[in-house]
């Protein structure tokens, strides 16, 4: 039979996507998270939908939070079907969770005051705790109400 004009050969057509590497831990394979939208079949909403991939990378080349594009190919283990094609874009430092650089003491000092206005980051009190602390009708008892009752128990004083 003659193919007609119509149809298409699409056997050497290899599907590409592209996605974000979310693990670079075993030898030679990546995990790629690829996002797509798709059309919520109740709510009609857009929604970002989340698929992962195990790629082939034969010289380690990529790494967390790089962007990579992927091809097809034929199944080379248990989960792997698609191989690394190029690093599209490398994650720099900012990609390596590990490597979290910690918050200056005024910068934590200013969201502290922003968030508790009038009190200290130390747990120093205020003003307006500072006239509670010799309150005893607060509920709670000190070492000095501890000691009344057991001279008053006693008797009187020893």
């Amino acid at each position: 039979m003659a193919m007609t004009e119509g149809t298409a050969n699409v056997q050497g057509k290899r599907k590409t996507k592209v996605g974000r590497v979310v693990s670079d831990k075993m030898d030679k394979t990546i995990v790629v998270s690829v996002e797509r939208l798709a059309r919520h079949p109740l709510y009609k909403r857009v929604i970002r939908l989340t698929t992962k991939f195990k790629a082939h990378d034969e010289l380690n080349d990529a790494h967390t939070g790089d962007t990579v594009m992927i091809e097809e190919s034929r199944p080379l283990s248990a989960t792997k079907r698609w191989r690394l094609i190029e690093v599209v874009a490398r994650a720099g430092t900012h990609g390596i969770p590990s490597e979290i650089v910690a918050d200056e003491e005024a910068t934590t000092e200013a969201i502290h005051s922003a968030a508790h206005p009038g009190r200290t980051h130390d747990g120093g009190s205020t003003g307006a705790d500072a006239g509670n602390a010799g309150n005893a009708d607060d509920g709670t008892a000190d070492a000095g109400d501890e000691l009344a009752s057991i001279e008053s128990a006693e008797g009187g004083t020893a």
